[in-house]
């Protein structure tokens, strides 16, 4: 699951988590993001846009701090894909390295529910 939030420091501090995994700066995507466990197989992660640049700036400034997307691993590009086509998504990002996951690809997609969903693909 992830969240845009304005201070990752200060949201952190109210949030429920077992530990902190990792925490960058992501340069392509000019924001801090932190990954943290939560008791669970599922991770949490806080998105901190650094500036106007930043992809998820204008959802922080409309909607302040928020749930922002749903994260799904998948084991190559052709799966998300079928998925994407399955479930009829949007590609609002094509698939770029991701910092935060080892430099995994990420892709982001827009849902009929009007949810952003994101895949990190396995490689």
């Amino acid at each position: 699951m992830g969240f845009v939030v304005q201070n990752i420091r200060k949201f952190e501090k109210n949030m429920i988590f077992q530990k902190k995994i990792k925490e960058v700066f992501d340069e392509y995507q000019q924001a801090t993001l932190a990954l943290y466990s939560n008791y669970s197989n599922a991770y949490i992660e806080l998105i901190e846009p650094l500036d106007e640049k930043s992809f998820t700036w204008n959802a922080l400034i409309k909607n302040g701090n928020h749930f922002h997307h749903l994260c799904y691993s998948v084991r190559t590009a052709e799966e998300m894909n079928c998925i994407a086509k399955e479930e009829r998504l949007i590609e609002i990002m094509k698939p770029v390295p991701a910092i935060l996951f080892n430099n995994q690809y990420v892709a982001f997609y827009f849902s009929r529910n009007k949810q952003i969903i994101e895949f990190v693909i396995d490689i």
